[in-house]
């Protein structure tokens, strides 16, 4: 089953000396991958991400998320898809400071229709998962940068997402913390969840089902 399908995407910007950041975009992702994306800097990867979050909109071609045409949809609706159709991981972690570590991990089930007494546990549960049952009442600055990333971990999959959007996730971090998030991931591919990443790094991309490689706004 594909989950995510791009047909000729075009990304331009027309403030910039009308750039092309994607040119004629076409791939397909299916159900369980672990793809990795990777390219020189300002190739077009972080655009092409931003546009299968949901974050973006190209400015030509469609975008397809889990049999649904984006192209159409309206701000609300789009909303709405990412919210219950994708999770993020960040390479900032792109946590709240001020809040814990239950309370980051519960802070996208807020937004949503989720009985609120089902947040907290459920919270746990991914915390646990991550292996941050012993941290829940910390907070982001009394955590380490692998912490901290498998805080964005655990949110990322808070709402049940069908796909992981993974934007340099081992980035900030150690060569130890690095082999720590990827494992972790590779164990959440395992379990089923496809997952989408960006990353610099050849050695990480290996460990992925297969690599995209993107220059100059083409798959090459």
């Amino acid at each position: 089953m594909v989950i995510a399908q791009c047909r000729k995407l075009i990304k331009v910007y027309p403030s910039v000396q009308n750039f092309r950041a994607l040119d004629a975009v076409s791939l397909s992702i299916q159900q369980g991958e672990f793809v990795s994306i990777m390219g020189p800097s300002g190739c077009g990867k972080s655009t092409l991400l931003n546009i299968l979050g949901l974050l973006d909109e190209p400015s030509g071609g469609e975008y397809i998320l889990n049999g649904v045409s984006t192209a159409r949809l309206s701000d609300a609706q789009r909303t709405e898809l990412r919210r219950n159709e994708i999770g993020f991981i960040f390479q900032s972690f792109n946590l709240m400071p001020r809040l814990s570590v239950l309370e980051n991990i519960a802070l996208p089930m807020r937004y949503t229709t989720m009985p609120r007494a089902d947040i907290l546990p459920r919270a746990r549960e991914l915390a646990e998962r991550v292996g941050l049952e012993k941290k829940l009442n910390s907070t982001p600055l009394q955590l380490s940068g692998g912490q901290c990333q498998r805080v964005a971990c655990a949110r990322s999959l808070a709402n049940r997402p069908s796909l992981i959007l993974a934007d340099e996730p081992t980035g900030n971090l150690d060569s130890k913390a690095s082999a720590d998030i990827l494992n972790l991931l590779k164990e959440l591919n395992a379990n089923g969840m496809t997952i989408i990443m960006v990353t610099h790094d050849p050695k990480i991309a290996k460990e992925t089902h297969r690599t995209i490689h993107i220059k100059d706004g083409k798959i090459v």
